[in-house]
C-alpha cells in the first residue's frame, strides 16, 4: 500500500528530475561559456531541492489527505513555468538569445529548437500544476485505484 500511494506521484517525480537535469545542463553550458547568466539555472536548481525533499517525505505518508504537502513542488513549477515564458519571449530577441545561450549559434534552426524545448517545458510545468491540483482535490485516477484497493483488503 505504501508503494501504491507513493506511485501516485510518479510522473511528478520524473518531470521534476527532467527539469533538474535540463537546468543542470544549461548551467554547465553557461559555466563553460563563462557567462554570469548561470545564476538563472542555478537558482532554479536550488528551488528544486525543497520539492525533491517533499517527495522523499511523501514515501512514508500513509494518509490520503496531502493538501499542501506538494506546495514546494507547485511553487517550483510555477516559477519554472514563468521562467520558460520569459525565456520564450527573450529567445526572439537577438541580444537576449546570445546572452542566455552563448553556446548556440544564432540561426533559425537553433531558435526553432530552443522554442520547441521551451514550449515543451511550459506544457510540462502546466501539466504538473494541474496534476497537483487534481491530487489536492482527490480527483486523480490513482486516488480511485487506492480506494478500490482499500475496499478489497
Amino acid at each position: 500500500m505504501k508503494n501504491f500511494r507513493y506511485n501516485r506521484f510518479l510522473i511528478l517525480r520524473y518531470l521534476l528530475a527532467a527539469f533538474f537535469f535540463s537546468n543542470l545542463y544549461w548551467l554547465l553550458m553557461l559555466f563553460m561559456s563563462r557567462s554570469w547568466y548561470g545564476v538563472l539555472p542555478a537558482s532554479l536548481l536550488l528551488l528544486t531541492l525543497p520539492a525533491i525533499a517533499e517527495h522523499a517525505k511523501l514515501y512514508g505518508e500513509m494518509t490520503d489527505q496531502i493538501q499542501g504537502k506538494l506546495r514546494h513542488h507547485k511553487f517550483y513549477q510555477s516559477i519554472q513555468l514563468g521562467m520558460n515564458l520569459v525565456l520564450l519571449v527573450i529567445s526572439f530577441t537577438s541580444g537576449g538569445f546570445q546572452r542566455l545561450y552563448p553556446f548556440l549559434t544564432n540561426s533559425s534552426q537553433a531558435r526553432a529548437a530552443l522554442v520547441t524545448v521551451l514550449l515543451v517545458g511550459i506544457f510540462m510545468s502546466a501539466f504538473c500544476i494541474q496534476r497537483i491540483r487534481m491530487i489536492y482535490l482527490q480527483k486523480d485516477k490513482h486516488y480511485g485505484y487506492i480506494k478500490e484497493f482499500a475496499k478489497t483488503n
